[in-house]
């Protein structure tokens, strides 16, 4: 898989990102997130309590990712289907973290104003003890956002 050498289609992908986050995080769990910071690691690696991501296809290819606590996923979760935290089960809590994954995506898309790319069905991820690593030679850009003083990373390769 080849990466998206366009800086200009890249830089736009990354602003769509980081528009859908706080677009969806406030319309959806009625939230808002500060920026903290941008960086580029070497892995799109996800360890943090839960984590959700989609896979883009066809003439532009990556994987964005989302990642954090379980207190701040059950919470996100919490607001978007309308339960109690306290109610969630995992099940619920994986629906709801792979839904939001899927939805910052698809804002992303939107936003970029990319075509001819479908999205997988969204993958999420519960658990104490994990690490889940995709292997590519492309590098992963991971923008961290502040959610009542805990972090909500957003992990993009493409």
């Amino acid at each position: 898989m080849t990466g998206i050498r366009d800086k200009s289609l890249r830089s736009a992908l990354i602003t769509g990102l980081d528009a859908s986050v706080q677009d969806i995080l406030a319309t959806m769990a009625w939230t808002s997130v500060s920026f903290e910071g941008r960086e580029v690691v070497p892995d799109l690696l996800l360890s943090d309590g839960v984590a959700g991501l989609v896979r883009m296809q066809g003439d532009h290819e990556g994987m964005v990712a989302i990642s954090t606590d379980k207190p701040v996923g059950m919470e996100l979760v919490s607001r978007i289907i309308g339960l109690p935290a306290d109610d969630l089960n995992t099940e619920d809590l994986l629906d709801g973290v792979g839904e939001l994954a899927n939805m910052i995506c698809g804002g992303m898309k939107a936003k970029a104003g990319i075509g001819g790319v479908q999205l997988s069905s969204p993958v999420a991820i519960v658990g104490r003890e994990y690490s889940a690593l995709w292997k590519t030679h492309l590098k992963t850009e991971i923008l961290s956002y502040a959610l009542d003083k805990r972090l909500f990373r957003v992990h993009a390769c493409f």
